[in-house]
Order: C-alpha cells, then structure tokens, then sequence
C-alpha cells in the first residue's frame, strides 16, 4: 500500500499523464509525417511516437494502481517496466532491421537510454516486491515517473515540433544564431533586414 503522502503526487501524475497521452494521439493524427513516402522518415516518426507513448503510458499505470487501495505497486510497475523494456528492444531491432536508416546509431543510443530507464525501474519493483515497506524504493519509482515524464516530454516535442531535431538543439542554434548577429552587429557588418527592425536589446 503506497503511504499517504504520497497520494497527491500520484493523483497528478495520473492526470498529467492522462492528458498528454491525449495530446500525443492528436499530434501523431494531424502529423503530416504519418503519411510521408520516405521510409525513413516513416520510421523515426513511428519510433519517437513510440518512445513517447510507451513512457507517458508507463507513468499512467504506475499512477493508477498506486491509487488502488491495498495494492502492492511493486507488481503492477514490474509489469510496466518490463512492457516499456520489450518495446524499448522491439524498436532497436526495427532499426537494426531496416535499411538505409539515416543517424542509425543514435536512434538507437535514444532507445538505449530509455530501455536502462525502464530497467532500473524494473530493478526498484523487485526490490519494492521483497520489501514492500521500503521508502527508498516508493521514492525511486515516483523519481522515476518524473524521468518518464519528461522522456515523454522531449520525443512529444520532437514530434509536433517544425524541425527534425530536439528541443536542446533547437534552443542551442537559436543561441549561435543570437550571438552570431551581436558579433556582426560589432564588426559593422550588414544585418539581414528583419534583423534591422528589431530593437538593439533584441538583437
């Protein structure tokens, strides 16, 4: 039975993981990418909606059950961890498996880092399983929640977003692109004439 001090956190991460499964399933509807005759490009939308379904969903469940009265959480998130783990393996062997794929080894370094997520997670469960009054194990799973949250997160934005890349390189080019123009702007260089509109301060 999960303590009662926890109970608010997990009523939360239920309804924030509720809701943006919501919003994934909507994103990866009006994705024009979905219907994309690249093969390629097929398959990373498929594995970045996978990723993110198989973490928001994961968090989900754990949440869910742990609101279940007289429940051991240590079963139902062995059973997640383990369903996160084998889809975690099946996308690495859909890449493994295709030909061409563009950035094989990162993709798959990503799906390398969520499968040791879930594995540690599957690892916390037992330990819960053997001692299910441990507090250090109950506060590793909900650590864990937040993990898959913004795992979740990240591949969402990934998915919706204009561009093909994520949201750390998205912010990191804005920031080259911002202090590329201070510099011209030192050196009396020309600047591009939306630049020029825009107050100093902003440039």
């Amino acid at each position: 039975m999960v303590p009662s001090q926890y109970h608010d956190f997990f009523v939360a991460s239920a309804g924030v993981a509720g809701t943006l499964i919501g919003l994934l399933f909507v994103a990866v509807s009006v994705n024009p990418r979905w219907d994309d005759d690249d093969p390629d490009r097929q398959l990373e939308f498929a594995i970045r909606a996978g990723l993110a379904f198989v973490a928001l969903s994961n968090t989900l469940v754990v949440a869910l059950f742990a609101l279940v009265p007289a429940t051991n959480l240590a079963t139902p998130a062995i059973a997640a961890s383990t369903v996160g783990l084998s889809s975690s393996l099946a996308l690495a062997y859909m890449i493994v498996r295709a030909e061409g794929t563009v950035r094989r080894v990162w993709k798959l370094l990503l799906i390398g880092v969520q499968a040791t997520t879930f594995l540690l997670q599957l690892v916390t469960a037992a330990n819960l399983s053997t001692h299910p009054h441990s507090a250090s194990d109950l506060q590793n799973l909900a650590i864990l929640s937040v993990v898959f949250f913004l795992i979740g997160i990240h591949r969402a934005w990934e998915l919706i977003g204009a561009t093909e890349t994520s949201l750390l390189h998205t912010l990191a080019a804005a920031i080259r692109q911002r202090n590329s123009i201070r510099s011209a702007t030192i050196r009396g260089d020309p600047v591009a004439p939306d630049i020029q509109d825009l107050p100093p301060e902003d440039r």
